[in-house]
């Protein structure tokens, strides 16, 4: 009995770290490709984290390939470009991927459990 409480247990934990493992690789290649066109990104609403905004949000298959609808999405992946201090040349970037759960209470799905979430600031202007 012990023994198949630690498989269980050691199963569950294993599938949570490869769901973070992938959702912080999903999230370092939306930050570069959000880095590399910094010169034109334009600000998103307050809420772009918190829902699917269009322009915002993308749902992943389990290769990671951006997928045209939650339906059958493995992760959501979610940004916002926001303005540093008020000054429009500098950009906080921030992007949160989670696996594409629903929880009862939410429209959308997002295991905020289960999240990763990274946040640079890059500036327009390159000196």
């Amino acid at each position: 009995m012990v023994l198949a409480s630690l498989t269980a247990l050691a199963v569950r934990t294993n599938t949570r770290a490869r769901e973070r493992t992938l959702s912080a690789l999903a999230a370092v290649q939306k930050i570069e490709s959000l880095t590399a066109a910094v010169q034109s990104l334009a600000p998103s609403p307050s809420d772009a984290l918190a829902a699917d905004v269009p322009g915002f949000v993308e749902f992943l298959d389990t290769a990671g390939r951006i997928s045209e609808s939650a339906a059958g999405a493995v992760f959501v992946r979610r940004w916002r470009v926001t303005a540093l201090g008020g000054d429009a040349d500098l950009l906080v970037l921030t992007v949160e991927v989670a696996p594409c759960r629903r929880r009862l209470s939410s429209p959308s799905c997002g295991d905020p459990d289960a999240r990763v979430r990274l946040t640079t600031v890059r500036a327009r202007i390159v000196p």
